[in-house]
């Protein structure tokens, strides 16, 4: 007689199968500890090229007169020179360029924020076509452009950008349809 046993093998195919998302679940989380882990020397690579390639006398520190040829630091070389010897080191010049990087970052971040909350506000507003009203932002500053049907939208339009948080000042260069 004919013995069924796909019963018997249901049990190690759901082990297998629970065995392999075990193991694809910590390759995965091993890939993110491992990224996590070297985020610094990551991003400390190109710093570090970018400090050898004005050390012009390959003494490992920066002058003021080596350090002009990158802007960020030439404005503010006083503020980098953490330890106020006349140079920079390594350390200083990585620490002050991440702060730099992270500064416009976050300056981004907010202006995609400022950007995203005054286009919902216009097209939540029922006396708006907020889709025809395009909005840019750079440091808070807001640039409406696009078409409004009257004066009374386009006074509108400036009154709710101006009450959105984060917004610094706005400009307008909304048209009247005609």
């Amino acid at each position: 007689m004919y013995k069924d046993n796909s019963r018997q093998h249901r049990p190690g195919i759901a082990a297998i199968a629970l065995t392999v998302g075990a193991a694809l679940s910590m390759a995965f989380i091993s890939s993110h500890v491992a990224a996590i882990g070297t985020e610094d020397s990551v991003n400390q690579k190109p710093l570090s090229a970018e400090f050898r390639k004005l050390d012009s006398n390959s003494d490992r520190q920066l002058s003021r007169l080596e350090a002009s040829g990158d802007k960020d630091i030439s404005n503010f070389f006083s503020e980098a020179d953490i330890d106020q010897d006349g140079m920079l080191s390594i350390d200083e010049y990585t620490r002050f360029k991440s702060d730099i990087q992270q500064r416009r970052v976050a300056a981004y971040v907010d202006d995609a924020t400022i950007t995203a909350r005054v286009k919902a506000e216009l097209i939540r507003d029922a006396g708006l076509d907020g889709l025809d009203i395009s909005v840019e932002t750079h440091k808070g500053q807001v640039i409406l452009s696009g078409f409004v049907n009257n004066g009374e939208q386009l006074l509108r339009a400036v009154y709710i950008t101006s009450g959105v948080q984060g917004v610094q000042s706005v400009k307008n260069a909304l048209v009247i349809k005609g």
